[in-house]
């Protein structure tokens, strides 16, 4: 190795030398110190360290992301028998994006599971302006058969999810006033029935 630190190559020095005329057998008098100087090896040494510690961060950061992908990839499958686990996988999918090492497969199941989720909630906001548009018609009954269908906002957020949530709650009424005029017409009935056996 060639010593750059200190100004001079040992062929510098020895072409000098040549220049002087210091022979030996006739042949050029090459130099007899070291070639690498202690800075040179202090500096090989930190660029080995740089490379080493690269290739491990490398290594770490693929593993990393590994493993968080496949923690996401899990949470997106559970999801399909309890659909609350979609606002989990969505979450864990998007910090994906502070992750060191991402490669082209995982990008390409980020995207889709994304897509998908994104495809959910645009079909569920949907389902929640039919049901909106059913009560601005005061068909409440035909707004809370709309929302049978799911299992509660699970994709919805915010203001979204407060409506989907006051239709909720219009469905417990109206099977509450269905129950209650089920017993009055019951009632009637029974009163009916006694006064014509009288």
């Amino acid at each position: 190795m060639l010593s750059f630190l200190n100004g001079k190559s040992p062929f510098d020095e020895a072409e000098e030398k040549l220049e002087a005329g210091e022979t030996v057998n006739g042949r050029p008098k090459m130099p007899t110190g070291p070639i690498m100087g202690w800075q040179d090896g202090l500096f090989l040494l930190v660029i080995i360290g740089l490379i080493v510690g690269g290739y491990q961060y490398y290594q770490h950061s693929k593993a990393s992301s590994a493993e968080t992908f496949a923690r996401c990839n899990a949470l997106y499958d559970a999801a399909a028998e309890a659909p609350e686990k979609y606002l989990e996988a969505e979450a864990c999918f998007d910090s994906t994006w502070d992750l060191g090492f991402v490669s082209d497969t995982m990008e390409v199941l980020r995207q889709n599971r994304m897509g998908e989720i994104l495809d959910k909630r645009n079909a569920q906001k949907d389902v929640l302006e039919d049901a909106k548009f059913a009560l601005s018609t005061r068909d409440t009954a035909k707004a809370v058969e709309i929302l049978r269908g799911y299992q509660g906002a699970m994709f919805l957020r915010n203001y979204d999810k407060e409506d989907w949530d006051k239709i909720a709650k219009l469905e417990v009424a109206a099977a509450a006033d269905s129950s209650a005029a089920v017993a009055d017409t019951a009632k009637a009935e029974k009163a009916g029935a006694e006064q014509a056996a009288e």
